[in-house]
């Protein structure tokens, strides 16, 4: 079977899930996704992998190496999968983390706040029931035919029944597992496309089968970090004020010269699975059937103010870190405007982020790819710059010590 790529993008994003997804299967096969039932040792715990666009999967490493030493808490003003914050978890320092999406939310509340709960037995076989007399009909009516094969569609609107069962850490655990298990399974991780190549692969057995693996995960992530972590949904200028943080890190939506960005556009699907669409309206005007979303997003005529808001609303925390790109808005010479405006220093420093893709594109042509050739002949790397903007009124370290 072969998918259409309409663009580089589509490509990219399909190729970084495939790539999460490969490794996901690998921790299977070596016996990693068992029902735990208490806290594993550090060691034992799985890697936490995410299919999240613009996740820092790969540059965890490199941010913790540029985090000021005498750091203990942190602010991770725009949370997303939570990489960097479970990162910063698992390195013993509070943590703070905010994002607008509920799917964000319910992801950081489940193994960033989260220090001792954990799904039973009990708990897994309900969520798992394909069958429920309480279950509404909404995703079939208003998704047929788009995203997932429609007898998947009926189980997502039993599962999502089954999820109301639960309630507090256990239901954002239990969310969490099955938004990620939503972006998987194919397609393009994002849900603004509705052709086929955006279309999960999933059968009722093997959408039960990866929930079941994701819920498995979620509780083997579950650790005490000896810290009173927090997770918010909200705004970041209306949170940032309310929390004392020693260091805030923002990953912020991108606006380039060519696209403007809006992550509940991209996940419009799985926002609206989180609360079963309470009032929200679909756009049946739209082949995706996204909900009606006020929210313009991030764009390049509005970027400069929207990073003038949120890190105006952080300037008591002393230290930021800021990621970013090239090519994107603000430039960087705004963003160190803005800064020293607010009386910090800034260094910037920067590091290639490399994609390991596959399939032919030389000479810029997109071709179709088939679905599995993550170890092609024809494999190529994009090379994206990633930008880490250090900000603190003091100088960091140029290598980090003592905490590893």
């Amino acid at each position: 079977m072969e998918i259409e790529f309409k663009t580089d993008l589509e490509r990219i994003n399909f190729l970084l899930e495939a790539d999460a997804e490969l490794r996901l299967g690998l921790l299977a096969a070596e016996g990693k996704l068992e029902l735990v039932t208490e806290e594993l040792p550090e060691d034992e715990r799985p890697k936490y992998i995410t299919n999240f666009i613009g996740s820092k999967q790969k540059l965890v490493d490199w941010i913790w190496g540029n985090t000021p030493e005498d750091v203990e808490s942190v602010l991770d003003a725009f949370s997303g999968s939570s990489v960097v914050g479970y990162m910063y978890k698992t390195k013993g320092l509070q943590v703070f983390s905010n994002d607008r999406l509920s799917y964000c939310y319910h992801a950081a509340r489940a193994i960033v706040e989260n220090n001792s709960t954990r799904l039973s037995e009990k708990d897994i076989e309900g969520l798992l029931k394909d069958h429920n007399s309480e279950a509404g009909t909404f995703i079939q009516k208003n998704f047929h035919g788009i995203f997932f094969k429609n007898d998947v569609l009926a189980l997502l609107d039993v599962m999502r029944e089954n999820i109301d069962a639960l309630s507090g850490t256990k239901k954002s655990m239990a969310l969490f597992a099955l938004g990620k298990t939503c972006m998987s399974g194919g397609g393009f991780g994002h849900f603004s496309s509705s052709t086929k190549g955006g279309q999960r692969h999933y059968t009722i057995e093997s959408f039960i089968e990866h929930y079941r693996d994701n819920l498995y995960r979620i509780n083997a992530l579950v650790f005490d970090n000896g810290k009173e972590n927090k997770a918010f949904n909200g705004d970041i200028v209306d949170i940032a004020p309310k929390v004392k943080a020693d260091l805030v890190y923002f990953d912020p939506p991108y606006a380039t010269q060519f696209s403007s960005t809006n992550y509940e556009k991209y996940y419009h699907f799985v926002e609206g699975l989180m609360d079963y669409w309470k009032d929200k309206e679909i756009d049946h005007t739209k082949k995706i059937r996204n909900y009606i979303i006020e929210d313009p997003g991030v764009t390049p005529v509005t970027a400069k103010q929207f990073f003038t808001d949120f890190l105006t609303a952080s300037k008591h925390i002393p230290n930021w870190l800021i990621s970013y790109r090239d090519n994107a808005y603000p430039t960087e010479s705004e963003i160190k405007g803005i800064v020293a405006d607010l009386g910090k220093d800034s260094r910037m420093k920067s590091k290639d982020h490399k994609y390991q893709l596959a399939g032919n594109n030389r000479g810029g042509e997109t071709k179709s790819v088939p679905e599995s050739t993550l170890e092609s002949k024809d494999a190529f790397r994009l090379f994206r710059r990633g930008f880490l903007a250090v900000m603190d009124e003091k100088p960091a370290p140029e290598k980090k010590k003592g905490k590893s």
